[in-house]
This record gives C-alpha cells, structure tokens and sequence, in this order.
C-alpha cells in the first residue's frame, strides 16, 4: 500500500505554527510574501513566542503573557537590526536627535533609565523625560527639592524595586540641604509617580552605589578600623562590614570597586599586578527583625591583573536557592583591566576581560578568565556599559581624551567564548564630554556633546 505524501498546506495549524517558530526573524517575514494562509500565520502570537525563547539575540526577560504578537515580532526584528549593525563589517550608522532642553555648564547630572527615561539632576531638584516621546522639553514627572549635589556619581538608580519590575525603579542622590542625606525615591513611570522612601546620613560621601535593593554608601574615614554601612532600602535596614583589610588611606578607596548581586557583596582592591577580592554574604530574609547587624566575610582570593571597572556579565543567571556555603557557585564578570607587561615586554594598556569566578564551600576563589582584548587607547580615563541575557552580550567602551568608542559583541557558548569590537565613529561629535548611558535592548546611546548638549543615537 503506498502512503500519501503530505503537502504543507495540509499540516495542522498547531504543527505549521511550531516550523514556523523556528526559522530566523527575517525568514518569518519574508514567508508573508508567499501565500495568504503563511501571512496569517506569520501574525499568530504562538510563533513569536516560540522564536523569542528561542532566539540568541539579546532580548529582555521574556516572552511575557501580555506581550502580544505585534509586540514580540517589534522586540525581535529591532534586536535583529541591532546586532547586524553591531556585528557586521559595514560602519556603524546611528540616527540622530538632540535632547531640547540646554543644561548648565558643569552644574547637573544626568543618566538614563531602562534606555528610555532621562533622568536629570539640578540643583533644584529632579526631572525625568521619556526619550521615546517625541523629545519635548517638558518632564513628564519631577522632584523639587533644594541644593541638590549635582557631583558626577551621586545620582544611582536600580530598576526592578523590591522586585516590581521594570517600570519601578529606586532613585537615589544626595541633598546637601543641612543636614546633608541621601535622599531615596521611589518613582513609578507606569503611574507617572514619584514617592520619598526613606533618607540616609550622607555625612563624609564620596560616593554609592546602588543594586539588588541594597545601597552602599562609601564615606570618608578617620581610621581604617571604622567599618562600612549597607542600607536595606525596602526594610530601611542598616548593617556593618569591615573594610578592606588593605585600606589604610583614603586614596586607597579610588582603587576600589563595589559589587552588589542578589546573594553577594563583592569587596575588590587592586593592587600592583592583582586584584583582591573579598565576597560577604548577603541576607536573604525581607524582615527588618531578621536582619543581622553585621555581615561576615565568607570567600577571599585575587584575580592576576588590577582591575580598573567590574560588572557583573549576566545578572539573570545568578542562582539564588544555592546557599553561599553547600557548593560551588559560578559568576561571570566584565571588567576593564590594567594591561601592565605585553608579549615584547612592558605596556600602558586597557584590556577588557570577561572571566569566571568560583566561590568555592571551603572560602577560596578562583578565576578563569574565559576571553580578552586589548583595547586600542592607552591609560586613559575609560568607562564600561554594556547588556546582557542568556550569554548574549553588548558593550560600550568609552575612552577620554579623544573621545574614543568601541562597540563590543560578546557570544558566550558552551564551546567558548568570542569577542569582537568595532569602533563607533561619530565625526561631527568631537565635543564628547560624557557618555551618560548604554542600552543594549534598544541600541541607544546617550552623550554629553561639548557642556550643554545632550545626544541621543539609536542604532536600529
């Protein structure tokens, strides 16, 4: 008995939808072109949810159930757009707008939230604006309040407060009103509100940082035996962890840097050739009563190379259910790195480093650094920016005097790991002061042009 072949047309719409999934953002468009019934299909929901959990772009947490299909087939084809252009051989092109409003010279700071709310401190207050509106000079929300500290570095924010999502962020800076406090937001851009949650002391600040729900000033201090504060923001909570053992003057905190996690404290000094590393626990408890008043150091190590800046590579990946002490726990991380000594002997260099660390149940660390790259600028003043999910990773170097900008492409596999960079060239912006933001998941960058100018570039 011969069996009959079956034609495409004659699959059921479950099984046609499930192929469709999994071809490429582009091949799914294109079959629109093809027949009536593939162009309807190609609208299904069920088809973009199953190429966006499939899909090795980089692309936000997701697919979540009210995103609809028109929504899920925007997010997919402008990652698509973004990593051709981050990725290809052809130059990077970026379209252009300008932010309306002129700042002051040297007295406000900025940053970007989620790539899409710019967020500006004045001395009189607060003011946030969506760069995804048409670019008005009018905020949607703002903040009196008086003799705000417009110092570069005093204004933080996290997104994702006491875990209500991307919309609700925790906004902090410092009012320098008597007395001086770090003043703590809560703003709500689905609701358009802002709300006061709570001051800190802000006495001796020389700067914060701010992740995870947690806020670590860092202050001046009279003895290195004076411990360090962490704020709890949502339980209002206050704990104390030593100082580096290696701090002895306060030029010592400018080769510091801070990392929070959801799990960890992470304590690094560089020092010559290495960077030490001390990791503290965090508590994982939501009550105020259950909070202890000191933090314990649980792993200690060093990475071989001074490390200048350090993020952590994938924040979603991070395990909360493993206790720090029952077994090994991986983290990946970003870094800039102090390249001292080259192949022909010794070197002033940048090098960007993405490497493992190993906190093992016995208290040591080790390192795997997993790629690296030497970046075209010498010892200059560089910052970091940079997005990532699921191995997927996008970056921004920016390097001053010049300025000097490279685009970074990571792809991590379970095969290894491969870095490429292509630099970012901007002709008529030969003014850059500052770069204010990255954001990967909409491929905009946001710059200070000369001191009053605000750029916005998006590349998809």
């Amino acid at each position: 008995m011969t069996k009959k072949s079956v034609t495409f047309s004659e699959l059921p719409l479950d099984v046609v939808f499930e192929i469709l999934g999994f071809l490429p953002v582009e091949d799914i468009i294109r079959i629109r072109y093809v027949c009536r019934s593939l162009r309807s299909a190609s609208y299904q929901r069920t088809i973009w949810a199953t190429a966006y959990k499939r899909s090795e772009l980089l692309l936000p947490e997701g697919p979540s159930c009210d995103q609809d299909a028109s929504q899920l087939e925007e997010l997919l084809v402008r990652a698509s757009r973004i990593r051709r252009n981050w990725t290809s051989s052809c130059p990077m092109t970026f379209s252009k707008r300008q932010f309306p409003h002129r700042l002051p010279a040297h007295s406000f700071d900025a940053n970007v939230i989620s790539g899409r709310f710019l967020q500006l401190a004045q001395k009189d207050g607060l003011a946030w604006y969506d760069l995804d509106a048409n670019l008005s000079s009018l905020p949607i929300m703002v903040y009196p309040c008086r003799n705000v500290n417009t110092a570069v570095g005093f204004l933080n924010h996290q997104v994702n407060a006491d875990g209500q999502g991307p919309g609700v962020a925790w906004v902090a800076f410092v009012c320098d009103q008597p007395p001086s406090t770090i003043v703590i937001l809560k703003v709500d851009f689905s609701r358009l509100e802002v709300a006061l949650h709570s001051r800190v002391p802000a006495n001796n600040l020389i700067a914060m940082t701010l992740s995870h729900d947690w806020l670590l000033p860092v202050r001046e201090f009279r003895s290195a035996d004076d411990p360090m504060d962490l704020y709890h923001i949502p339980t209002k909570s206050l704990i104390s962890f030593p100082m580096h053992e290696r701090v002895r003057h306060l030029s010592d905190l400018t080769r510091m840097n801070f990392i929070i996690t959801s799990q960890f404290l992470f304590l690094l000094l560089s020092v010559h050739s290495e960077t030490l590393v001390d990791v503290y626990p965090l508590p994982q408890n939501e009550s105020a009563d259950e909070m202890p008043s000191n933090l314990v150091r649980s792993h200690t190590g060093s990475y071989p190379h001074p490390i200048s800046k350090l993020q952590l590579f994938d924040p979603s990946i991070v395990n909360t259910s493993i206790h720090p002490i029952e077994q090994d726990i991986q983290l990946s991380f970003l870094g800039l790195i102090f390249v001292n000594r080259g192949p022909t002997g010794w070197t002033s260099k940048i090098g960007l480093h993405l490497f493992d660390m190993i906190l093992h149940p016995d208290g040591n660390l080790t390192f795997t650094t997993q790629s690296e790259r030497i970046l075209n600028v010498g010892m200059s003043s560089t910052e970091l920016y940079h997005c990532s999910r699921s191995g997927q990773c996008l970056a921004v170097t920016h390097s001053t005097p010049g300025p000097v900008i490279f685009a970074h492409h990571i792809q991590r596999k379970d095969s290894g790991c491969v870095m490429n960079v292509k630099s970012i060239k901007v002709p008529e912006l030969a003014q850059i002061r500052d770069m204010l933001a990255f954001d990967g998941f909409t491929g905009r960058i946001c710059l200070v042009n000369g001191f009053s100018n605000i750029e916005i570039l998006d590349c998809a």
